[in-house]
């Protein structure tokens, strides 16, 4: 059985199930569901070899008319090579994770088998869009996912700021849209092909560089991307997509919605390199990274912390497909998604349990020590810090970086936005989960308006730990999957002759002076931890009695890179 033919089987069964919700009871359709999923993941898992290493390809075509207008076919046509399979897993392993996750988050919610479907609609809206090889399935599967987001934001339809924020968010996709199709017309009037691989081949072949249309059509791509990916300036429908219930805001944030726009970017990438605007979209994602973390770490809204980071983290893969490295741009995708949505997990959580999603009344969460500490884990993974995946891959991107020629205004942004990351990490748990002062007493009154001890522990379910365990696992499975089989083949700088190592250890005066903005990162980067934890005000952000001190702090560690730069640049110039 191919991989097209589960996807067929999968698909036929979720309409089956849509079609006899009716008939079904809610734990009969849970079932169905959940054992569709597990179905369609282990199936990709146990054929991950044959398309990640040995690059198997599937095709299928399906002719909807033999007629046609204008010379457009209309013919639905799936392809599932690498880049598609690596975003089906990621779906797949993200929302088999949040159907589990719904059996605990929606145990007392009304409508929850609207929910679970339309979680599953959402799935292989998805799937449809990252199979389609022509203009007509890839268009098809971009208006399901915007139809479908639209219908999950608005879940909670009796609410007046649910349907605004929904509408605002339907208003940016359909924005989008039409960047989408007019650079899709352009390319049409071009080249009159629909095949998107026979277009990029044509196009890579016969390109002209005094043809400005071609530039005109990846612009409209690039606009429709940055949208749909909440770059800056098309990032405002995300935090107010917040409004969604937390499991639809998982998917959203993590594997399906926001990744639409970076799916298309590396499917058109070879468009983006011939009419030079890779630099564009590095100077793109970098300022939205630093956009994203600074104002992520000024929040108080555990959501709205979260949407802004997803908005962070977005731009830093744009910023990894500018450096045209497509090891980089999989492993932050695969990274971010995974460990957000867990995160949103943890989080949603932990805001049933206090009822609030301000951060400043929640804190000591002696009963939720799984949630607190699986956050704790998701959380420093997204921040990058040492010794788990997050660091793998700032280390990759470092690299990519130092052996790049973009301007330095981009990597001054990449280098804040990945300052500001610890900030709003540490700012998450902290203050949401180990804040023990100000926690106790909001753990009184909790206490106090529950009228049984039992009904304190309802949040805790097997099922919600069962969903932390796929994400773990499959996280497991992709830094090993990566580490000692992609990384193999990609990074072998350690096994090269001594001789080409020593010819290309010190390039440039360029390459000295950003290994020394990442020595002052990390220098800013334990500082501000220091001032975080040290201080004690629960209203201000930073404690004042302190600032002079640290003032101190930064002015000697600035001081000693300055020398040390001076000292080893001179010996450079020396040699």
């Amino acid at each position: 059985m191919t991989l097209i033919t589960s996807l067929t089987l999968y698909s036929i069964i979720l309409s089956i199930t849509t079609f006899m919700r009716k008939h079904l009871t809610y734990k009969g359709l849970k079932v169905l569901l959940i054992l569709n999923n597990f179905f369609f993941l282990g199936y990709c898992l146990i054929s991950w070899n044959q398309f990640v290493l040995n690059n198997v390809i599937e095709i299928f075509s399906l002719k909807l008319n033999p007629n046609t207008w204008t010379g457009v076919i209309y013919e639905i046509q799936f392809k599932i090579n690498f880049l598609s399979f690596l975003f089906i897993l990621l779906v797949l392993i993200i929302g088999t994770a949040t159907n589990i996750y719904i059996l605990n988050y929606f145990k007392f919610e009304e409508r929850a088998e609207e929910f679970i479907l339309l979680i599953n609609w959402f799935m292989l809206s998805m799937i449809s869009l990252v199979c389609g090889n022509n203009f007509f399935t890839l268009i098809l599967g971009w208006e399901l996912i915007g139809l479908t987001s639209f219908l999950l934001i608005n879940f909670w339809k009796f609410k007046i700021t649910t349907l605004s924020c929904s509408f605002k968010a339907f208003t940016f996709n359909k924005i989008s849209d039409l960047f989408l199709l007019l650079g899709f017309c352009i390319l049409w009037e071009l080249y009159q092909v629909n095949n998107i691989d026979t277009l990029l081949t044509i196009i890579n072949l016969n390109y002209n560089y005094k043809d400005n249309s071609l530039f005109y059509s990846a612009m409209c791509l690039i606009l429709c991307s940055s949208i749909k990916s909440a770059q800056i300036f098309g990032h405002l429908w995300l935090p107010d997509s917040m409004e969604a219930p937390v499991p639809a805001s998982s998917l959203i944030h993590s594997a399906t919605l926001v990744s639409a726009g970076i799916f298309l970017i590396l499917k058109f990438q070879t468009l983006f390199f011939l009419t030079n605007l890779l630099n564009t979209l590095f100077l793109l994602g970098g300022f939205t990274a630093c956009y994203g973390g600074i104002i992520a770490a000024s929040q108080t809204d555990v959501k709205r912390l979260l949407a802004y980071s997803t908005i962070s983290h977005c731009g830093f893969i744009i910023s990894s497909i500018a450096l045209n490295n497509i090891v980089v741009s999989i492993t932050y995708l695969y990274l971010h998604g995974l460990y957000k949505a867990l995160t949103f997990f943890c989080a949603g959580s932990l805001i049933k349990y206090n009822n609030t999603q301000d951060t400043r009344l929640m804190g000591s969460l002696k009963l939720q020590l799984v949630n607190s500490f699986t956050l704790l884990i998701a959380s420093i993974n997204l921040g990058g810090l040492p010794f788990l995946l997050g660091y793998l891959y700032k280390q990759i991107f470092l690299i990519s970086l130092l052996n790049t020629n973009y301007n330095m205004i981009g990597f001054g942004f990449c280098l804040i936005g990945m300052l500001a990351s610890p900030i709003y990490v540490f700012k998450l748990n902290y203050y949401s989960c180990f804040d023990f002062r100000k926690g106790s007493l909001q753990t009184f009154f909790l206490n106090l308006q529950n009228t049984t001890q039992r009904t304190v522990y309802t949040y805790f379910t097997y099922t919600k730990v069962f969903a932390f365990f796929v994400i773990f696992l499959n996280s497991c499975l992709f830094f090993i999957i990566l580490k000692y089989y992609i990384l193999k083949n990609y990074l072998n700088i350690s096994v090269q002759p001594n001789t080409l190592i020593n010819n290309i250890s010190f390039l440039s005066l360029s390459l000295q002076i950003k290994m020394h903005l990442i020595k002052l990162y990390y220098s800013f980067f334990v500082l501000v931890c220091l001032i975080l934890i040290l201080q004690k005000n629960r209203i201000n952000y930073f404690y004042l009695d302190y600032l002079s001190l640290f003032s101190n702090f930064i002015s000697l560690a600035c001081f000693i890179n300055i020398i040390f730069f001076i000292t080893h640049s001179l010996l450079f110039n020396y040699v």
